[in-house]
């Protein structure tokens, strides 16, 4: 899943049933930092993040995934959530004390 930030409108979660990638996907002319400061705002990134280090507030992140669902959220996509936080633990990506998980910056021409 990624979550797509585009120059107007909140972000979203795109395909959220798919565990295998987390990052940020973001227009090529957007400004770094706009791309942060919008997360910020929306209550997905925690203080601290940069492009270089972005950090998803994960209580935040998994709400706006489930929301993404075209119905809600069953208890295999739960067990898939987590077990993507536990692949990410296990990279150094994410600290359950913090409840934040990096996910990284992909540049796209145009949005998904």
């Amino acid at each position: 899943m990624y979550i797509e930030v585009t120059p107007t409108g909140a972000p979203t979660v795109q395909e959220p049933g798919d565990f295998s990638r987390l990052s940020i996907v973001a227009n090529a002319g957007s400004a770094p930092a706009a791309v942060v400061d919008v997360l910020l705002a929306s209550g997905l990134a925690v203080i601290g993040s940069t492009p270089d280090a972005i950090k998803l507030d994960v209580a935040a992140f998994r709400d706006t995934a489930r929301a993404a669902l075209a119905a809600d959220p069953t208890p295999e996509w739960e067990r898939g959530f987590d077990a993507m936080l536990d692949y990410a633990q296990r990279k150094g990506w994410y600290h359950p004390d913090t409840g934040a998980v990096a996910a990284h910056l992909e540049w796209t021409e145009t949005t998904r």
